[in-house]
This record gives C-alpha cells, structure tokens and sequence, in this order.
C-alpha cells in the first residue's frame, strides 16, 4: 500500500456528493468482504465493476484502478488477490484528500 495518502483533483460540483459516496462505497466494501467470506465471485465481480465505474465516474482514479483490480481477481476466483485489494481498497477510502478544480 502506498505510504502516503492518494490525491484526487475533482469537480466541485460533486463536493456536495462526497458525503454520500464515501458511504456506499464502505458499505460496496463490507459486501466485498461477505462475498468473499462465502467465495461468491459473481457478485465480486459487479461490485469490483461498480467500484470501477463510480470512482472513475466521480473522479476518483485510484478507486478505479483498484475496483478493476478486484474485478478481474473476482474472474480468475483469486482469493487472495481480492483480500488484498479489499485491504488496498479501505485504505485508500481512508486515506485519499480530496481537492477540487476551479
């Protein structure tokens, strides 16, 4: 995991939006971690896709890159790959600063 926190450069029109997003985001990650708990990669595989487009969608790329990655270790049914991009995941929720353009 990087040792210093992700910046993201995003619209200001969505600063309004963060609140919200954060918080499905964490709840995306918790079903994450239940699906994986049960070895189901199906919905690993949405949930990786939705993390993908939301956070590209937002102007989060980190968060996409990182939702790609769940997604394609949730098609190869890579367990431990998932944990780790589940643990990248919830540190860069935790830790990303947010600027805004403009």
């Amino acid at each position: 995991m990087p040792t210093h926190p992700e910046v993201e450069r995003i619209p200001p029109d969505l600063e309004q939006l963060l609140d919200r997003f954060f918080a499905v985001s964490r709840d995306d990650l918790q079903r994450m971690r239940n699906a994986l708990h049960v070895r189901d990669f199906e919905t690993l595989v949405r949930l990786g896709h939705t993390a993908r487009g939301t956070g590209g969608g937002y102007g989060f790329k980190g968060m996409g890159r990182i939702g790609h990655d769940i997604e394609l270790a949730a098609q190869k049914g890579d367990s431990d790959a998932l944990a780790k991009h589940m643990d990248t995941l919830a540190h860069y929720l935790d830790t990303v600063q947010v600027e805004f353009d403009g």
